[in-house]
């Protein structure tokens, strides 16, 4: 058989093998807000929802050779945006891959939150968790036992989170030293402040954690308009603070 064969054979597989894969399936859904009330005009990915609150993103599909393992896995992050509201997005997956051509995923009901804009109407009278940038002052609250929600999207809540472990391979370095984590645990239903501090301890080389030790404190605090006041015998968090960032569930403190 000569060259020219072998490669046409070569080429004809090729060719045949190559088969659609879907990198996102039709999706569907509906966008209301705290009353259930459809929203329209709200951006999902590239799309607006109509008067009805409902959207539809068209199936995304790609060539690509034939694999004996099948489809690859989907993962969906559609940023929900429309002004004057809290930003969630929209997500799912299937790891397992192989998604038919064709399919349409009806995704579950969204609802959105309209943004806060008056401090007067966040009630701080909670259980709430706090973290804090190495020179104290910025603090970073969120509310504690708080129901994980992987489709809001709250730049605070992340910044605690970050803060409170640290991260050192981002360049993070805000905790004392040896320690992998600080969690300080706020119980603000009274006038009269229940600190819980945990700091737990590691090494820095291995990532193993060695020593948990936990402090629990009282003091005593209040607000007035923006500004919270902490008079305790924590030294992470003792002093005045100023509100500058919030929503409903985690607000950000400038020490003044």
């Amino acid at each position: 058989m000569s060259i020219k064969f072998f490669l046409g054979l070569l080429i004809s597989l090729l060719v045949t093998s190559c088969v659609t894969q879907v990198l996102r399936p039709k999706l569907t859904g509906t966008i209301v807000d705290e009353q259930g009330k459809p929203l329209d005009s709200c951006l999902v990915g590239g799309a607006y929802t109509d008067h009805n609150g409902n959207y539809e993103l068209p199936e995304i599909t790609a060539v690509r050779l034939f694999s004996f393992f099948g489809g690859s896995p989907i993962f969906l992050g559609e940023p929900v945006h429309k002004e004057g509201y809290e930003p969630k997005e929209l997500v799912g997956g299937n790891r397992r891959g192989g998604v038919s051509v064709g399919s349409v995923w009806n995704m579950d009901t969204i609802r959105l939150r309209k943004t806060l804009t008056d401090f007067s109407k966040v009630k701080v009278q909670d259980h709430w968790l706090a973290s804090m940038t190495k020179n104290l002052d910025t603090v970073f609250m969120t509310k504690k036992d708080l129901m994980y929600d992987r489709t809001k999207i709250d730049f605070i809540a992340r910044k605690h989170n970050t803060y409170a472990k640290g991260y050192y391979y981002l360049g993070i370095d805000n905790l004392p030293k040896n320690v992998f984590e600080r969690h300080i645990a706020l119980d603000l239903t009274d006038s009269i402040l229940d600190i819980q501090r945990v700091l737990i301890y590691g090494d820095v080389k291995t990532s193993e954690k060695t020593k948990y030790d936990t402090i629990y404190t009282q003091g005593k605090w209040k607000q007035e308009h923006k500004t919270l006041f902490f008079k305790t015998e924590l030294q992470e968090l003792n002093g005045t603070y100023k509100v500058v960032n919030f929503n409903y569930d985690s607000m950000e403190l400038i020490k003044q």
